[in-house]
């Protein structure tokens, strides 16, 4: 295997050109990899809409019931994926961190705390999804079969927790030392096994049993499983060609070190609290969308789906853009961490404001591509316009989030998101939909005034330089005792990068 890049040792003086070649080495995986994360859902969608007429009967419920049933398994799945999520950037910040300041041992031990804090998260998600799952699904709002079959999803699921734990978290680390291209090969094996066990199961093909959507939930689990033990064994230094040239090696220790622990919650805890900030925010907007009716909501969610590929991009960049800022901060490069970030949102301004471009001039074109029903491409038409204005304000939030967390600057994102979500959204929607009757237009307008809140209030907290002093500041109140370079003695250090910052 190739030896990782070096992304910190470079001259001052260096082109804004070779930066964003930089970046793009980072970006193009985790791209990929995000377009895999959709492409679960989409297949997973697709699969259960298509049990056949027969599998119906024998199951007892149809193609709607089934995949309404299964959405409300997931929404309980990607709530606790917050944690799963505060875990991996954690992770990553503070592998790339370690990484940059040329203390590969200390990387491995907070990439082996990842795993451990996954096993454990994983552990608890799983008593509260198996006990308690079938009360969230009632208070989403479902009622008689639908809980039942609901439940059926996210029980089956749950026996699956601490893989898709293990698999998110370990990818973080993964990410951290700058290897971005061993999580889209993970994610790449997660799809193809989720996808080939799931139509095995949920039609009963070749004899095997008919599930549904029990198959379905056990597509998920096997995936999870074969991505967790693939992350798992990689920082183990398990796979073959890892030998000489592995960035990182955990060594096998189930006993963990507070001080480690600390350090992890300390970045991860205001990212737990972001997604869930903004996770809360979305379940009440969507109730002022569900209120226009089946064609506004139909077009919202055809919205919802089309923009999402302008995000790929942004949240590929934003990535990179992570792991470059903690590897400079740790080699004490900060000048050549905003540059870094610079580079990267021009980038991210150019992708998504190309995608926003098309959007905005042919939304019908996009809209015809998922909907059929020219009814909900008219209502949807001028709110994709509107959606494809804001591309840019969410392309500059992305990746200014991105930098901060690298930074270990994780407390701004989250307040960033309770003044959007929750300042603004739902405030504008309650006034846009609720007073003004905007319908579909008010709910655009609403998300994309957010987005250019947040986006703004990143930016004033980027341009004050202040996220540059986080670790310094750290340091300075723990020592350098705290984090002591321990670790495997077969592993080689970096010697760090030259302080011209």
């Amino acid at each position: 295997m190739k030896s990782a890049e070096n992304f910190v040792d470079l001259p001052a003086n260096v082109s804004m050109g070779v930066l964003r070649r930089k970046v793009w080495q980072l970006a193009w995986p985790s791209i990929g990899e995000f377009s895999l994360l959709l492409a679960i859902g989409l297949s997973d969608v697709f699969l259960i809409g298509h049990i056949s007429k027969e599998a119906q009967q024998k199951l007892g419920y149809d193609n709607a019931s089934a995949l309404a049933a299964t959405s409300a398994g997931q929404f309980f799945n990607w709530t606790m994926n917050a944690v799963f999520m505060a875990i991996s950037i954690a992770a990553t910040t503070l592998v790339a961190r370690s990484i940059g300041s040329g203390d590969r041992p200390r990387a491995a031990i907070f990439a082996r705390h990842a795993i451990l804090l996954a096993i454990g998260t994983g552990l608890i998600m799983t008593v509260l999804a198996l006990f308690g799952g079938k009360a969230f699904i009632f208070l989403l709002g479902a009622e008689g079969q639908l809980v039942d079959l609901g439940y059926l999803y996210l029980g089956t699921t749950a026996f699956g927790l601490v893989f898709n734990a293990l698999l998110v978290s370990s990818n973080g680390a993964i990410r951290g030392s700058g290897d971005t291209r061993t999580p889209l090969l993970i994610m790449i094996c997660v799809n193809i096994t989720n996808i080939v066990v799931a139509w095995l199961l949920i039609n009963g093909q070749f004899g095997l049993p008919l599930l549904g959507i029990r198959g379905a939930a056990i597509g998920a689990i096997s995936g999870w499983a074969i991505g967790a033990i693939l992350a798992v064994t990689r920082l183990l230094g398990l796979w073959p060609g890892l030998k000489h040239s592995q960035t990182i090696r955990v060594q096998f220790n189930l006993h963990p070190q507070l001080e480690y622990i600390k350090e992890m919650v300390r970045i991860g805890l205001p990212t737990f609290g972001e997604q869930m900030v903004f996770q809360t925010g979305l379940f009440f907007f969507a109730r002022f969308v569900i209120g226009l009716g089946t064609v506004a909501y139909a077009g919202h969610s055809a919205i919802i789906n089309i923009d999402s590929a302008s995000f790929l991009p942004g949240m590929g960049i934003a990535t990179a853009t992570t792991v470059l800022v903690g590897q400079c901060l740790g080699a004490g490069r900060p000048a050549l961490a905003e540059r870094y970030t610079v580079a990267a949102w021009q980038m991210g301004l150019v992708f998504m404001g190309i995608m926003g471009l098309f959007f905005v001039f042919v939304p019908e074109f996009f809209l015809r591509l998922l909907v059929e029903n020219e009814t909900v491409v008219a209502e949807a038409s001028l709110p994709l316009r509107i959606a494809g204005l804001f591309d840019p304000a969410l392309a500059t939030a992305f990746i200014l989030i991105g930098a901060l967390r690298g930074a270990g600057d994780t407390k701004w994102p989250m307040y960033a998101r309770l003044l959007g979500t929750w300042g603004l959204r739902v405030g504008l929607a309650a006034l846009f939909i609720g007073l003004f009757q905007w319908g579909l237009v008010g709910s655009r307008l609403a998300m994309g005034l957010d987005s250019v809140a947040v986006a703004l209030f990143i930016y004033w907290r980027f341009r004050s330089g202040r996220w540059k002093q986080v670790w310094a500041d750290k340091k300075a109140r723990t020592g350098p005792a705290s984090f002591a370079k321990t670790g495997p003695a077969n592993l080689v250090p970096v010697a760090p990068a030259p302080l011209d910052d």
